[in-house]
């Protein structure tokens, strides 16, 4: 009995206790499916939209640039990888479909490299701080939700189900 006075003291019912429970699924489903429904927006890889700033990047290097492999385009201009925080569901999953690895897999290749002189891409808190960059920044490349695009930035590719594409895929964005 103490454990149903419980219970009911913390605003749960065993008898009326449904609603409440129907209302939290429900909750729990709508943000789940939220969630889904952003993890599955194509990611546009982006240069700056001023010619003179964006490199010329060819799709098959897009992993080599940002494994710091490459690091001139191919008119000599130097590239700028540059990724959001790596717990950034972005960064996530950018890392796991072009660079086949984790955030976190890839600290001791960075720290490996480190002593060689060779720096990881810069790293960047929110895709508005990503846009700024890389509209302002020679050579800089990045990625964000392709809803998010904007006159300052260019896209150069797609990033859609695991599929990296140099054509627009069909937008369906709600802001």
């Amino acid at each position: 009995m103490q454990w149903q006075a419980m219970y009911h003291y913390a605003g749960w019912s065993l008898g009326g206790g449904r609603p409440l429970l129907i209302g939290l699924l429900l909750a729990y489903l709508s943000l789940t499916m939220a969630s889904a429904s952003e993890d599955s927006r194509p990611i546009a890889v982006i240069v700056s939209a001023q010619p003179s700033l964006a490199p010329a990047v060819h799709v098959d290097d897009l992993s080599l640039i940002f494994w710091r492999k490459k690091l001139f385009a191919m008119h000599g201009q130097p590239l700028r990888p540059v990724n959001l925080s790596s717990e950034h569901p972005l960064r996530v999953r950018f890392s796991q479909q072009i660079l086949r690895s984790s955030p976190k897999s890839q600290v001791s290749y960075w720290n490996g490299l480190y002593f060689h002189g060779v720096q990881p891409p810069f790293t960047v808190q929110s895709e508005e701080a990503m846009i700024r960059y890389v509209a302002e920044t020679d050579g800089a490349i990045g990625y964000i939700d392709a809803c998010h695009v904007d006159d300052r930035i260019k896209a150069l590719f797609w990033l859609t189900a695991g599929k990296l594409a140099t054509d627009s895929p069909a937008l369906h964005c709600e802001n």
